[in-house]
């Protein structure tokens, strides 16, 4: 049971942290190289991640020496080691949830238009930089001296606080924090002058935080496992799977809304390349049909006579790329003129439609 377990928590937080390490890396490229402007969230968002990658190596630490296994089959070492990696891992914890929240509250600032909002992002950033200071200054000195912490033996005289109780609270007051920091934008949101679609979008986006505080919610629970069991070691697996599940849950929602920039231009190449396609048959099929018409004229006079203009008219004012891109009219129907034309439309379904005018919709 304990290596399952053990092999799970190793599982997941590997891999939630490296898809957290590649949705930053897409951030910082956005930000570096097509928007070319970073910022204070990008800095705080780089600041969480590396102690999110320091909280994985405490993992494997854990994993090394038994974590998910009874106190009753490790060897004393281990369980030392287990509780001092765990010393650092509260630490950690408590860097990154915060570092992830000041990110999203300098992501706020950028798109800032009241006063108000703006002295709201800059309040909470202050109480939550003066929350954590705290949260570190505590699980340092939770015992004094602190290596009463793992004097399994008692033979260290001291005191230590109540581990339950400041858990619990730290705990409320993140989850707090994150639906504080969730409904902040909204009325902003609402406020700006955007299409009703788009401003429904950016509320979607925003709200992405909500899976953040769910996985916080569900930690709450974990955390009462861990400081009311009776044998900490074996129960120390859930509280780690959540903490790393919140963390890089965070991380990925509050870094997606920053690398929209690169997927727009990715569209935008995409569908400069399909219209450009779309084109290049379009003027290649319209020289086929010119030549035809020319060839008709030749074995006949008199149709000649009439279709030569004919021709000349689809060979020299039709409808090339830069009369379609640049909105030129022109008063010629070649659907009349030739019997349907069916040349004019050619199917693509790589083509986006609503980047072409079609010929018919000039006549």
């Amino acid at each position: 049971m304990g290596q399952v377990t053990q092999d799970i928590c190793v599982g997941v937080s590997t891999a939630l942290t490296i898809l957290s390490i590649i949705c930053v890396a897409l951030r910082l490229y956005t930000r570096t190289f097509i928007v070319q402007h970073t910022g204070k969230d990008d800095y705080a968002m780089v600041f969480a991640l590396l102690f999110t990658v320091a909280y994985l190596v405490a993992i494997f630490i854990l994993r090394d020496n038994g974590m998910g296994f009874s106190g009753e089959v490790l060897e004393l070492q281990q369980m030392l080691n287990q509780i001092q990696a765990t010393l650092a891992i509260e630490i950690v914890y408590y860097l990154i949830i915060n570092a992830i929240k000041i990110s999203i509250l300098f992501f706020y600032l950028r798109i800032a238009v009241e006063k108000r909002f703006e002295y709201l992002c800059k309040g909470t950033i202050y109480f939550l930089v003066t929350f954590g200071v705290v949260c570190v200054i505590v699980c340092l000195a939770q015992c004094v001296p602190l290596h009463k912490m793992w004097d399994l033996a008692g033979q260290v005289s001291g005191q230590c606080i109540n581990t339950t109780a400041f858990f619990y609270t730290t705990s409320a007051v993140n989850i707090i924090a994150d639906i504080w920091i969730l409904l902040l934008p909204i009325t902003t949101l609402l406020k700006v002058q955007r299409p009703r679609r788009e401003k429904f979008a950016l509320v979607i986006i925003f709200s992405l935080g909500a899976f953040s505080c769910i996985a916080a919610i569900v930690r709450l629970y974990s955390v009462g496992v861990y400081t009311e069991s009776e044998d900490p070691f074996f129960d120390s697996v859930p509280i780690n799977v959540w903490s790393m599940v919140e963390i890089n849950v965070g991380i990925l929602c509050a870094s997606i809304p920053a690398t929209k920039a690169l997927f727009s231009k990715a569209q935008r190449h995409r569908t400069h390349n399909g219209s450009y396609q779309y084109h290049s048959r379009e003027r290649s099929i319209m020289k086929s049909y010119g030549h035809g018409s020319g060839k008709s004229n030749s074995n006949n006079g008199q149709e000649g006579t009439a279709g030569g203009p004919t021709g000349a008219v689809i060979q020299n004012e039709s409808y090339e790329l830069k009369d379609v891109e640049s909105g030129d009219h022109q008063p010629f129907d070649a659907r009349k003129q030739n019997g349907g034309g069916g040349a004019w439309r050619v199917p693509d379904s790589d083509v986006d439609e609503q980047r072409l005018v079609w010929p018919e919709s000039r006549v």
